[in-house]
């Protein structure tokens, strides 16, 4: 054979591969994606009487949610909503101001409805997205696409993923991002190649349109991040550096504008409340201070729902209370925030397709079956078992060396996880009822793909012992 056959072969050779390689994600990207959106289709055509406005599968529109502008005022605004928005980062309103575009280019009225369905469409291939990326995280931990495939369809039927995915605001857009920065932040750890760095700061920086994960102390922490990944790296590029470094830059943009407008740091002036509720303080207790002018000034050029200078006010009263109580009662407040995980670690143990009802999931025949297996003592259970099996497989050796190696990969994961162990707030208007109002039921849904992924790894373990072969 000439070096110009064996040249051709080896390329087609590779292409075979990497056709190989893609399409079975695609297939289940286009299919879970697909399947959805039918069912739902046909669930809302078999059911119109019953739900909420003859089409929602859950009782809240988005034009009507905390984290949401309203499209009423925020259309005739423009664009310039998005630079006057604290309530909350803006991807899910940029989204829903482009789905309005169909009938404002026309010269038609905005249809809170229309964009609703084009959300629903939206968040259907999302779901995709996310199954195609569990089944590649899981394959390429086991190097088998049988056992990835097996995983996936189990989490793509549960119910309370179903239910987080198929809400009308951000949570399908923060679990996308957020699983795709875990696990190109997992591949740099594996490769260290510089390239996956950069994809997971990429993807972070979404994942803080999406989200609130771009807080000050979280920044700190990448800037060294950033350094530390040039220097364990094995093929050092300039050039993927100094983007690596613009991304992080990038990811300070809501930071910096909240502070120019409103004084704070926080990327949502929610962030108040989600001080003073882990620490038990009564926002009724804390006095008013006196106001910046300028924050004043900036909250009234555009208001809509809860983007309000009351919203700005609360949060720059709220959140100096909280800081000053932390460095005055350090160790109260140590005792204060381990008492907020008696509130939190019980919803977060909780079935996430009972965080609202959903009328869809409520007709899914294994609903019960998951929401048993997959949470409380059950799924602790089974997430302890995939540890010990991982633990003996590696040895107490290995294990400590895989927690050096994934070192940063555990930094980030808990530095997602604290916020949503400590998100107990005051409800507003129920105070008295203390500081127990938490989405962590919903949040939780957030960290879950590389638990998934490492039981995918610890069921392909058992399965090559009971065969006989020594896993690779």
């Amino acid at each position: 054979m000439t070096g110009g056959c064996v040249a051709h072969t080896d390329v087609v050779t590779n292409r075979s591969a990497w056709w190989r390689a893609w399409i079975a994600p695609a297939l289940i990207a286009v299919i879970s994606s697909s399947a959805l959106h039918l069912a739902i289709r046909t669930f809302r055509i078999a059911n119109k009487d019953v739900l909420p406005e003859g089409y929602r599968i859950q009782d809240w529109p988005s034009n009507w949610m905390m984290q949401t502008l309203g499209l009423e005022e925020m259309i005739p605004f423009g664009p310039a909503a998005f630079w006057y928005s604290h309530v909350y980062p803006p991807l899910q309103d940029m989204i829903r101001y482009v789905f309005t575009f169909p009938e404002t280019s026309a010269g038609e009225a905005v249809s809170p409805m229309a964009v609703d369905f084009r959300l629903y469409t939206l968040y259907a291939i999302l779901y995709g997205l996310v199954n195609a990326l569990l089944y590649i995280w899981v394959r390429s931990l086991t190097r088998n696409g049988w056992v990835a495939l097996g995983v996936t369809v189990v989490w793509a039927i549960h119910p309370g993923y179903i239910t987080i995915m198929t809400l009308l605001e951000s949570s399908p857009l923060a679990m996308l991002t957020i699983s795709l920065s875990l696990f190109f932040l997992y591949m740099f750890l594996r490769y260290r190649n510089l390239a996956w760095s950069t994809a997971f700061l990429a993807a972070l920086l979404l994942a803080s349109l999406a989200r609130t994960v771009t807080q000050l102390h979280v920044l700190a922490i990448l800037f060294v991040a950033v350094i530390s990944f040039w220097f364990i790296s094995r093929q050092r590029k300039w050039w993927l550096l100094a983007l690596n470094i613009l991304l992080v830059a990038l990811l300070c943009a809501i930071p910096v504008k909240m502070k120019i407008l409103y004084d704070t740091w926080d990327v949502t002036t929610y962030g108040g409340y989600h001080r003073v509720g882990p620490l038990w303080i009564d926002p009724r207790t804390v006095p008013e201070p006196m106001y910046p002018q300028k924050i004043v000034d900036n909250a009234l050029a555009f208001s809509s729902r809860y983007n309000t200078q009351e919203q700005v006010k609360d949060n720059y009263r709220l959140g100096g209370a909280a800081g000053e109580f932390l460095v005055q009662n350090p160790v109260e407040s140590v005792e204060r925030l381990a008492k907020s995980l008696t509130i939190t670690v019980p919803e977060v143990l909780r079935p996430s397709s009972k965080y609202t009802q959903n009328y869809f999931v409520e007709k899914l025949p294994w609903r019960d079956a998951w929401d048993w297996l997959f949470s409380g003592w059950p799924y602790l259970l089974m997430i302890s078992a995939a540890a010990i099996s991982i633990g003996w497989s590696r040895g107490w050796r290995g294990v400590g060396r895989l927690f050096v190696k994934y070192g940063w990969f555990v930094v980030f994961y808990g530095l997602l996880a604290l916020p949503i162990l400590l998100s107990n707030r005051f409800r507003p208007g129920d105070e008295d009822a203390g500081p127990i109002w938490t989405d962590a039921i919903r949040q939780k849904v957030f960290l879950e793909m590389p638990i998934w992924a490492l039981m995918g790894y610890a069921l392909w373990l058992g399965i090559s012992r009971i065969k006989g072969k020594k896993p690779g």
